[in-house]
Formats: C-alpha cells, sequence, structure tokens
C-alpha cells in the first residue's frame, strides 16, 4: 500500500487528504498537524460570528467537480458569505464523510506532531517527527500554510505585552483599550476592528496605512469573470492599466486575470515579477482581497459614527510614553494611542522552520525573487537545491507564491488539492 504524508494540517493539507481518499484504494493518507482540529490553520482559527468568508460560498466549494458542495451543505445561495467558523465544520465533514466512505477507513489517520526534517529515500521519504521517530512514506505533501506575520521594522523596541501585538491570529489578543491604532487597512484590520468593537463598542480605532486603502467589497450579485485580452498578459503595467480603464466592470475584468494568473505569473520575467510587487501589489490587494458586502457596510457605518479613523500616511517612529503609546506620521504629527496592533498580513517569503532546514538542506530551494518554494508549476513538484524536480515531494498554498503567485485562497487551493492526487494516484 502506497503511503502518503501531508505535512500541515489547514484546509490546504485537509483538501489534498480528501481527494486522495475520494480518488482511489490502495493508499494511506496520514496528515502530520499539532493542532487537535484539523482545517483550522490560521483562516479558520477565528470564532467571532463577525469574521466572514470574503468569498461568497458559491466559489468555496472543497470539490472542484461540485462547485455547490458547499452551498448545499450549508443550505445558502451561492452569494451568501457564511461565519469562517462555519467554514471550519464544513472541511470537517467533508473529511469525515471522504473517510466513511473510503474501502478501507484504516487508511486515514492524523498524527497530532510536527514534522521535523525529511530526507530522500530509496522509495519516496523518510519523515521525522518530533520526538525523534521516522517513518519512511512513498509521498509527501508539504501543506504549511502561512508564513508569519510581517512585522514592520516600527515595532522594534516596543515591549511584549498586550498594548502592542505583533501577530493577532498567533497571540493573545486583548481588546480592553479604549484607543487603538491598527496598523494594515486590509481584511486583517476588517476582522480586528469589528472584534474590538463588538466588545468594547465605545472604543476608538484608527487604521494607519501608507495609502489608506480600504478593501472594496464584492457585488451582491457577481457578475461573470471577462475574457483577459491578449496585451494585458504582457506586463504588470498593462495588467493595471486595463483594470484602471475597466470602469464599473473592474471586478469582472479582474476576476478574468485571476483565473489566469498563475499562468501570467509563470511567463513573466524576474524583472516583471519583482515591478509587480514593487509597484502594484498593495493595488492589486486592495481591489483583489474583497470583503462581504454586510462587512464593508459595518466598516463603512463605523467609519462615519466616528469610531474608526482611516489615516494614509508613512508611520515615521512609535515609541511608549508612559502608558501610552505615540506615532509619529510622516508629517511630523502625531497620535497617542492605548495599544497598537499589526494589520499587515503575512510574509510572502516562506518562514516555517521546516522549509528553511529543508533548503539549507537542499532537499528545496526557494522560489522566484526568493519567495516561497520552487516548484514544477504543472504538476506541483516542489525543486531540490539544484533545481531538479522530485518525483515524490509536492507542494501546495502558499509556499508556492513566488512560483504561482494566486496561491492563498480556496478557489486555487481546491484546485492544487485535486491536481496532486491525480498525479500521486495515477503512479
Amino acid at each position: 500500500m502506497k503511503k502518503v504524508l501531508v505535512v500541515g494540517g489547514g484546509a490546504s493539507g485537509v483538501l489534498v487528504a480528501v481527494n486522495l481518499l475520494r480518488g482511489g484504494q490502495g493508499l494511506a493518507v496520514t496528515i502530520a498537524e499539532p493542532d487537535s482540529t484539523l482545517g483550522r490553520g490560521v483562516a479558520y482559527s477565528t470564532t467571532d460570528p463577525d469574521h466572514l468568508l470574503n468569498v461568497p460560498a458559491g466559489r468555496m466549494s472543497g470539490l472542484v467537480e461540485d462547485p455547490a458542495h458547499l452551498c448545499t451543505w450549508a443550505g445558502v445561495d451561492e452569494g451568501a458569505f457564511i461565519p469562517r467558523r462555519r467554514y471550519l465544520d464544513y472541511l470537517n465533514d467533508l473529511l469525515a464523510s471522504s473517510i466513511k466512505n473510503c474501502a478501507n477507513r484504516n487508511s486515514f489517520q492524523h498524527r497530532q506532531v510536527k514534522v521535523t526534517n525529511l530526507v530522500t529515500a530509496d522509495n519516496g521519504l523518510n519523515a521525522t517527527f518530533e520526538g525523534s521517530d521516522t517513518e519512511s512514506f512513498h509521498y509527501v505533501v508539504l501543506a504549511l500554510g502561512n508564513s508569519e506575520s510581517l512585522v514592520p521594522d516600527l515595532f522594534r523596541g516596543l515591549p511584549y505585552n498586550e498594548q502592542v501585538v505583533r501577530d493577532i491570529w498567533r497571540e493573545p489578543f486583548s481588546k480592553r483599550f479604549d484607543e487603538v491604532a491598527l496598523i494594515g487597512t486590509g481584511l486583517t484590520f476588517y476582522d480586528a476592528a469589528l472584534s474590538i468593537l463588538r466588545e468594547r463598542p465605545d472604543a476608538k480605532l484608527i487604521g494607519i496605512s501608507r495609502n489608506g486603502l480600504l478593501p472594496q467589497p464584492h457585488l451582491r450579485q457577481r457578475a461573470p469573470a471577462l475574457p483577459v485580452p491578449e496585451r494585458v498578459r504582457a506586463s504588470a503595467s498593462a495588467i493595471r492599466n486595463y483594470l484602471d480603464g475597466a470602469g464599473p466592470r473592474w471586478r469582472e475584468a479582474q476576476d478574468g486575470i485571476r483565473h489566469d494568473l498563475q499562468e501570467i505569473w509563470n511567463e513573466f520575467p524576474e524583472s516583471e515579477k519583482a515591478e509587480f510587487l514593487a509597484r502594484h501589489f498593495r493595488w492589486w490587494n486592495a481591489l483583489r482581497h474583497r470583503s462581504a458586502p454586510e462587512i464593508d457596510e459595518a466598516i463603512r457605518s463605523k467609519i462615519e459614527e466616528g469610531r474608526i479613523e482611516i489615516v494614509a500616511a508613512d508611520i515615521r517612529s512609535v515609541s511608549m510614553r508612559g502608558q501610552r503609546i505615540e506615532i509619529e506620521l510622516g508629517d511630523g504629527s502625531t497620535r497617542e494611542v492605548d495599544q497598537i496592533v499589526n494589520c499587515c498580513g503575512n510574509q510572502l517569503v516562506a518562514t516555517q522552520k521546516l522549509i528553511s532546514d529543508l533548503v539549507d538542506s537542499g532537499l528545496l530551494r526557494r522560489g522566484p525573487l526568493g519567495l516561497g518554494v520552487g516548484c514544477e508549476p504543472k504538476s506541483l513538484r516542489l525543486k531540490d537545491g539544484v533545481g531538479e524536480v522530485q518525483a515524490n515531494l509536492f507542494g501546495i498554498g502558499p509556499s508556492l507564491v513566488g512560483e504561482l503567485f494566486e496561491t492563498t485562497a480556496i478557489p486555487e487551493i481546491r484546485v492544487e488539492a485535486e491536481l496532486i492526487a491525480k498525479e500521486i494516484l495515477a503512479n
């Protein structure tokens, strides 16, 4: 029996296991994930009912062949935005049903432990688990999820206490303060702001980012994506000019580009990829990472009420002033708050220790521009230190950002999970 190890038990790891279990007999699938709950990861760890999916249910099915699967399970229409904690339940139900319907129910196990090393072996790879026991597998899939949060340099020198939140998803987040500055104004800012105002309705929040851009909302009724003109595929600036000129149909235009962006990105030379990230990345994200309409309405109503202020400015410095935090802006003005919260998202560089160790050992290499890890885009097989594609080692999700760019959301991850399963089942 072929043995497959999935390293990481967030959404991407669960969807790989689901596709393997549904795809055929003769496989033993192990997920190595320290968390007792599979599917949670960073994305679905929240229990706040105000934290909704930022993609409508009609596009969040875990199964490529059944786009309505989530809608049927949740009893909602395709335009609904369900709570993220409910999507976690969906992922676990999907995995449980895949195990139940598998010919051999003993073909799946969850090892609640970290993988600390991988080395090549005659018929695949040997995995070392925390505690030093080693097991051989025919195939390994790295599904390690998001990297660490991007913590701006301005947090250096600040104390490590509840007034300074460097990572709201991985450390305690106190919501007892009256005046809070949130650095970054994307979707993480929306989540943090709504959580604070639920518990402290009279709190005053300041959202600070260089451009002051807020996520755009989804439309209540999604229109079909537009085909991408050939000229738009040529460069990062061509993409921007096309979307800037799309007028009220910019969503449909961007959805079309997103559908093809992995291929477009792969065809870009590294200089063009660097140009996209340096000059257009924040703009792209403000359009691409949209909010549920009801979340957008809630945030904008708080802005109108004066509970949230949006400041477009660079930050010159941050320092403690007794029990308060002073923020000096680029124009020389200052703001004082009780708490500062990092909402800048995750790093594009793969920061997980296992990846760093495997790059050092030569089993992996960094991806283009040093982002993520290198892979063969059509099969998602990972490249070793000298660029050779490895037959038994796959990657999925955010760690492939350098190669694929669009690889963090369920519409892409479910396709990747199905592809990996087909590659493994075909051998």
